[in-house]
């Protein structure tokens, strides 16, 4: 599920001038995905598992149940913040 999200081929959703973009392939599809004004297709049935996986990594007391009833834009969403969690140590 690593790659889960290789196959979009998106570009960096921040347009900023971090040439050569070091974001993962997830990252920048969640964040696609994260934003309102996305035009992606709904995630795969893989691609979901991975983001309720990432999110249970990071904030393994989330309910998985609750998290998988999320439509793809507040997952992604739930996912960056897990992340962001992660970070705070």
């Amino acid at each position: 599920m690593k790659y889960a999200f290789a196959h979009l081929n998106l570009t960096c959703h921040a347009k900023k001038s971090c040439a050569p973009c070091d974001c993962s392939d997830a990252e920048i599809a969640i964040r696609h995905y994260a934003s309102g004004k996305h035009l992606l297709g709904a995630m795969s049935a893989e691609q979901r598992d991975w983001c309720l996986d990432e999110i249970k990594r990071f904030m393994p007391e989330q309910n998985r149940s609750e998290l998988a009833a999320l439509n793809d834009d507040a997952l992604a969403r739930w996912v960056l913040k897990s992340w962001r969690y992660s970070v705070r140590f």
